[in-house]
C-alpha cells in the first residue's frame, strides 16, 4: 500500500447494537504491479470491508476516481441494507452528496 492521501470518518450503526466508527481512506495511486500498464488505487472502508481493496484504471486519475466511487458505493449499500451512517455531529450522511452516480437502491414492494 502506498501513502494515504485522504480520509473521512463517520459513525455507523447496523441496527443490531452500539454505534461504531467508520473510516474511509484512499491511498496514492501507483502503477499496477499486476496489470501493467494500468494504475491501481487502494481504498479502505473499515469496518464494513475487512481488507483494503485495489481498484484499477487506465491512469492515476481514473484509478483514484473509481476507488473513491467504489468506497462511496459500499457506504450506500450499507444504508440500503438497513444500516445508518451519520456525521460525527449526528446529522445523517447521504452518499449522493459526493456527486457520483451510484447504483439505484432497491425499492420496497408496494
Amino acid at each position: 500500500m502506498s501513502i494515504q492521501i485522504a480520509d473521512y470518518e463517520l459513525i455507523g450503526n447496523d441496527g443490531k447494537g452500539e454505534d461504531f466508527p467508520v473510516r474511509i481512506a484512499l491511498f496514492k495511486p501507483e502503477p499496477s504491479q499486476r496489470m501493467a500498464p494500468a494504475w491501481s488505487c487502494t481504498a479502505s472502508v473499515a469496518p464494513m470491508w475487512k481488507q483494503p481493496f485495489e481498484i484499477y484504471g487506465e491512469g492515476s486519475f481514473q484509478a483514484l476516481c473509481l476507488a473513491a466511487k467504489h468506497a462511496v458505493q459500499l457506504l450506500d449499500t450499507f444504508i440500503e441494507q438497513g444500516g445508518v451512517l451519520k456525521y460525527p455531529d449526528g446529522e445523517l450522511f447521504e452518499p449522493s452528496t459526493f456527486g457520483f452516480v451510484l447504483l439505484p437502491r432497491e425499492q420496497e414492494p408496494k
